[in-house]
């Protein structure tokens, strides 16, 4: 541990979309303890910002509501309006609508609630998408998770590439994993995912 100390690394976990033109994010990073405990549900929420698409960018949530699947949320008078129930989105996607006047493109996402050893992190972006006004965007999350180690990387950044080497978890039936980490031989730690 004190390898991964001395040199400021992190644990940085970055969720994924079934769209490939969505923008990563770090969708949270901490330090390493011996033992790490991550927990989620499978709530999503959307956002709106202004924040430019590029990586390292912090996105500066403006607005965000606990959204439902198969339902259309327009964007306007900066929040989400009441959302309009949609049979024509797929199921587990989640759509919005821009019609923020005087805002030509707006970044919109999704997020989600994390919590990592105890402490919450509440609705925090795991992807980043830029939508023009007037047009919508359909998000569909996924069940895979990319854990690196980095000491560049904040929590809610834009990771569009990463050097790190990373170790993907998908999801099926399990709800709990355990991964582990070895430098060298002389340091691991063990990160305990449950969903």
């Amino acid at each position: 541990m004190q390898i991964l100390y001395r040199a400021k690394e992190k644990i940085v976990i970055v969720k994924h979309t079934a769209e490939s033109t969505d923008t990563q994010v770090a969708w949270v990073t901490f330090g390493p303890f011996m033992n790490n405990t991550i927990e989620w549900e499978t709530q999503f929420a959307l956002y709106a910002s202004n924040t430019e698409i590029q990586n390292g960018a912090y996105i500066n949530k403006l607005s965000d509501i606990a959204a439902s699947t198969q339902t259309l949320y327009q964007f306007e008078e900066g929040i989400f309006q009441k959302p309009v129930s949609d049979s024509s989105i797929s199921p587990n996607t989640y759509a919005l609508k821009h019609e923020m006047t005087g805002y030509p493109v707006l970044t919109f996402g999704l997020a989600q609630n994390v919590v990592v050893n105890g402490e919450g992190f509440p609705n925090h972006p795991i992807n980043a998408i830029y939508v023009p006004f007037g047009q919508a965007a359909t998000m569909t999350p996924i069940e895979r998770i990319d854990i690196y180690l980095k000491n560049d990387i904040i929590t809610s950044t834009i990771v569009s590439h990463i050097m790190s080497d990373k170790l993907t978890v998908s999801y099926t039936e399990e709800n709990e994993y355990t991964v582990a980490y070895n430098v060298l031989s002389m340091v691991s730690y063990t990160i305990y995912i449950v969903r």
